[in-house]
């Protein structure tokens, strides 16, 4: 008799999971359906906020969303869980809107494809100047060339770059090895003298929260979605960054590259650094959003002697590419010279990212 009580209270209990289980499915489905008509909703927003020129991204809402919900469902869900949950809801709307809207240059493609290493004077100085740094990083492998002729410096007494001309010198030397330019933007006016002849335009620190330049490089860069190189302030948060970023794409150019080039903190009072590394923000960065994340070790250390170190362990952390300063006469060079980096050591680092970039091919 005990036997069959058993075997009745098993019975009961296999319908009980079984009921559980058929509530557990109809709530699924009703999740899905919700969960749908939310993105649905979400990319109406993101939609009528481009058609309005406006940033698509709200990071101060949706960090009010998370805070309301952890705190509605503190009784029966975990904190993080809650986060994870929207943090992947907030990114997929985002996505989804992107992949209709973005046609990716090539060039951008290529980046997001494998590691990459930038490299090039602080300023260009002259045409022999940035053909003799060309050849002898194009010989090393290196297939960016950077190269400043807008330089925003602290002090006016600095050399301020050569202008126009110097685009002319780096266009030049770019096109007689077969690489890409990049050269910093520092106004508007500049996107119609001569910018069209860079590859890669790159936003600097001190303009990384100059709306209206942003704005602007985003809309006259967004027929051919010419990659933007955009720097993080030194002083600007991991959410301000990201926001700026979206100033750019919501503009209508979605080929942005986030650049981490170091902050300034309390370090910088007895530090031999010119600024703090800021190296753990690109693993931060790589979960919030979907843009390549590059690393300068150049600004960062101040000193060349850090310079490879530091470029090898942002790589390490999950860098999609270092930007570095390289020059054929440091001592002598215009601007940065304690920062620049000889040519073969730069080829030194381009041996090391090939390295690694194999070993992620071969995964």
């Amino acid at each position: 008799m005990l036997k069959v009580l058993q075997h009745i209270d098993q019975i009961r209990m296999q319908e009980n999971i079984e009921l559980y289980r058929t509530k557990i499915d109809k709530i699924d489905r009703a999740v899905i359906e919700l969960l749908a008509e939310r993105k649905r909703l979400s990319e109406d927003i993101i939609r009528a906020k481009h058609e309005m020129n406006m940033p698509t991204e709200d990071l101060e809402r949706e960090n009010e969303i998370i805070t309301r919900l952890q705190q509605h469902a503190k009784d029966t869900l975990a904190p993080e869980f809650v986060m994870e949950i929207y943090r992947n809801i907030f990114r997929s709307a985002k996505a989804a809107f992107k992949e209709k809207k973005v046609c990716e240059n090539e060039i951008f493609k290529e980046i997001k494809a494998k590691k990459i290493l930038i490299a090039g004077p602080c300023a260009v100085e002259s045409s022999e100047q940035i053909h003799t740094i060309a050849k002898e990083l194009s010989e090393c492998g290196v297939k960016y060339l950077r190269g400043g002729t807008f330089k925003p410096r602290t002090s006016p007494d600095s050399f301020q770059g050569l202008g126009m001309p110097g685009i002319v010198f780096l266009d030049r030397a770019a096109k007689a090895y077969g690489m890409y330019s990049v050269s910093e933007i520092t106004g508007v006016y500049q996107l119609e003298q001569g910018f069209s002849k860079v590859d890669i335009l790159q936003i600097g620190s001190r303009n990384a929260m100059n709306f209206e330049l942003l704005k602007a490089v985003g809309r006259y860069t967004a027929a051919e979605q010419k990659p933007i190189i955009l720097k993080r302030g030194f002083w600007m948060t991991i959410r301000e960054f990201l926001a700026a970023a979206e100033y750019i794409r919501s503009a209508g150019n979605g080929s942005v590259i986030l650049c981490l080039r170091g902050i300034r903190t309390f370090e910088q009072i007895d530090s031999e650094f010119r600024f703090t590394p800021d190296l753990a923000s690109i693993q931060e960065i790589k979960k919030l959003s979907d843009l390549p994340v590059i690393f300068d070790p150049s600004h960062s250390a101040g000193k060349a002697e850090f310079v490879l170190p530091l470029a090898k362990a942002a790589i390490d952390l999950g860098a999609d590419g270092i930007i570095a300063e390289a020059h054929n006469k440091p001592d002598c060079a215009l601007s940065d010279a304690k920062q620049c980096v000889l040519p073969s050591e730069i080829g030194k680092l381009a041996q090391y990212i090939e390295n690694v970039n194999r070993a992620n091919q071969a995964k």
